[in-house]
């Protein structure tokens, strides 16, 4: 009899799918925001900081994505 409630093989999808969602949410959340931010007033500074702030996120959510897909040997 196993120890394990759970297999390894599927705790390791499970987080590997948890995972993977969550960036790739976090990804197009933020490309949204700045898609929605390409209008605004460029002078203004609270919108420049918006940008950086989702374009970090862009950043954040791609490297979650990438790294999933690589440690599952996608990449």
């Amino acid at each position: 009899m196993s120890d394990n409630l759970f297999p390894h093989d599927a705790f390791y999808y499970f987080l590997s799918a948890l995972t993977g969602v969550v960036a790739l949410i976090w990804f197009c959340y933020d490309i949204l925001k700045i898609w929605r931010l390409r209008g605004a007033d460029g002078k203004n500074p609270t919108v420049h900081d918006k940008r950086f702030g989702y374009s970090m996120g862009v950043v954040i959510g791609a490297i979650g994505v990438i790294g999933v897909l690589r440690y599952n040997g996608v990449l």
